[in-house]
């Protein structure tokens, strides 16, 4: 051991030969010390970048690495399974104490039961519902109804929680809901060949007076709007056995054989997948992901001036626009503000997608429209089967991101009058020296960048291949209209992102601080710089990733792509808000013009 931290300070001093290193690293391998032997091998291609011996050798360290982290996370995978089926033996137990305290009246102690039961399994469908009736029994409507929500969302196909729903909600006087709830425990009924209670009878005929609901065609309407949902579950539920039968084989049994309509279901999933796939969004999926995403999305077909969604919608589905037109535009004292048009074959909501909030602006409709939406839950999982499809998606994320930012940047210049002074010269040489290249220890840097929420393995590719810039207050770092090859990372200091505003002067469109990326638009689209950056600080200090080592990094591993670009989009969709709200002060600055 001695010998190997010996020879480890010797290779830290960089007086040893590439031999002498993977030497070294080999020892560290030998001793599954995996991450300090890439480490080392990282740090001995930047001083030998043309030995192609080491970067073979970090390429087989990474596998080993890699094994030895599947091999962790298979045990992991088997620890949860016992774990799991522990604590679901648990909260069967404690379900069965409950209903024994019920039986005997003594309601605390079967409440205090289903708690614990839900605590080791929050699915558990009768836990959940014996606890929901204990709070009906005394009055606690509110409370029945989070359960019986939570309890929908699990099991949807239960009457018993539908009737009792209606109930509570009844007493809270939300009649609405209550019908529907109760027109659902009566198609669930109906199609279990059970006769409804003759209290969801009355209860159904009082709430249609109650509503207005008079006429039988009202009537059929509401119960084929609910029973279009019910048909949308069993869809789900129908795919979902042929996916399993078709995994292990199971064909023929006639008690599981699908009906012969679902020969037109996958036919109707086909044609679906084929029209998904001149988006550009998802042209480079294969067959069997595409069809994944045919059997989640949700066509939408609405009329000139229909909204989309609105501002304070909390949604965060993402839309594929296959036809018509959308205006993207928030309100303002002087009338609307358009921030941004889609047409077809584009898609939008991903900012909410990224990172959900409540939506930013308006999606009107301009003319009849047809699209796809598709739910951020459900594209979740996918992304966690498959990487690469998240990296796909993000990357184009990216791409839509950078160019409505760009055009944002550029909608600031309409509404003050004056002349642009002409485009501005590029940075001067003397400007472009002004950086001082300095050098920062490798742990610096990496303890610096740790509050990004990269891993460590990113932390040390992004620190590996970077090199430092440091600058004092008011120095320009990039200029308008310079061509962009960098990414930046503020490691030290904050930096100053501005524009030059017609007729209003230099305009602060964002302040960045340790730890958030600039200039990477430039990256992604080839275009020019669309904003000056200035150092906002004394001994500001920047992390420079050029387009080349960028490209490399993204492509040594498809994880580290996907959280990288993820985080880059997170900061891409923030600084879009914060754009978007700086279009309406200025809209409102210029007096509405």
């Amino acid at each position: 051991m001695e010998k190997i931290e010996k020879n480890k300070r010797n290779a830290e001093g960089f007086d040893l030969t590439t031999e002498d290193f993977c030497e070294i690293a080999n020892q560290f391998a030998a001793q599954g010390r995996y991450e300090e032997a890439i480490k080392l091998y990282e740090r001995a291609i930047k001083i030998y970048p043309e030995s192609l011996a080491l970067k073979i050798s970090l390429g087989k360290t990474r596998n080993l690495l890699k094994e030895k982290d599947e091999e962790e996370k298979t045990k992991l995978l088997e620890k949860f399974k016992d774990e799991r089926a522990r604590r679901d033996l648990l909260s069967s137990q404690f379900t069965s104490m409950g209903l024994i305290f019920l039986n005997k009246n003594q309601e605390q102690k079967a409440q205090e039961c289903f708690r614990l039961s839900l605590f080791h399994n929050p699915n558990h469908i009768g836990s959940r519902l014996e606890l929901a009736k204990s709070y009906y029994k005394n009055n606690d409507f509110p409370s029945c109804v989070k359960e019986l929500k939570h309890l929908i969302s699990v099991d949807p196909f239960v009457p018993e929680v539908h009737a009792l729903l209606g109930r509570a909600l009844f007493y809270l006087k939300n009649y609405k809901s209550a019908l529907n709830s109760i027109v659902d425990s009566m198609i669930l009924d109906n199609a279990a060949h059970r006769s409804t209670p003759s209290e969801i009878h009355e209860k159904f005929k009082y709430l249609l007076e109650k509503l207005g609901i008079h006429n039988r065609v009202e009537r059929n309407d509401l119960v084929k709007s609910r029973l279009d949902l019910f048909n949308q579950c069993v869809q789900k539920l129908d795919l979902e056995k042929e996916a399993v039968l078709g995994k292990v084989g199971i064909r023929g049994m006639k008690d599981l054989m699908k009906p012969k309509v679902d020969d037109s279901i996958r036919q109707d999933l086909l044609k679906l997948a084929l029209r998904l796939k001149v988006f550009p969004l998802l042209k480079e999926l294969n067959d069997e992901n595409l069809f994944t995403i045919a059997k989640k999305v949700r066509e939408i077909t609405l009329k000139p001036g229909e909204m989309v969604f609105d501002e304070n919608d909390e949604g965060d589905d993402l839309y594929l626009l296959e036809k018509g037109s959308i205006k993207i535009k928030k309100e303002t004292p002087f009338g609307e503000q358009a921030l941004s048009r889609i047409t077809a074959g584009d898609f939008f909501g991903e900012m909410n997608f990224i990172d959900p909030a409540s939506r930013s602006a308006d999606a009107v409709c301009e003319e009849d429209v047809s699209l796809f939406s598709v739910k951020r839950s459900e594209l979740e999982v996918l992304f966690e089967q498959s990487k690469e499809v998240a990296v796909q998606f993000y990357w184009q994320f990216w791409k839509s991101l950078s160019r409505r930012t760009r055009e944002a940047n550029n909608m600031l210049k309409t509404f003050f009058e004056g002349s642009a002074g002409g485009p501005k010269a590029a940075m001067s040489q003397e400007e472009v020296s002004r950086s001082k290249n300095i050098s920062i220890e490798l742990d610096r840097k990496i303890q610096l960048l740790q509050d990004r929420g990269l891993s460590a393995k990113e932390l040390r590719l992004l620190a590996a291949f970077s090199k430092e810039e440091l600058y004092n207050r008011e120095d320009l770092i990039f200029r308008e209209g310079d061509e962009g090859d960098k990414l930046y990372i503020i490691l030290d200091g904050k930096v100053r992102i501005t524009k030059h505003i017609p007729g209003a002067g230099e305009e602060a469109l964002a302040i960045l601080e340790k730890g958030d990326f600039f200039g990477e638009m430039a990256l992604i689209d080839n275009q020019p710089r669309s904003a000056d950056a200035k150092a906002h600080t004394n001994g500001t200090t920047v992390l420079t990733i050029s387009r080349q080592v960028l490209n490399e990094i993204l492509s040594v591993d498809i994880e580290s792509a996907h959280q990288f670009l993820s985080i880059l989009c997170r900061i891409l969709t923030q600084r879009l808000r914060e754009i978007n709200l700086k279009i309406i002060q200025w809209r409102l600055m210029s007096g509405g013009f």
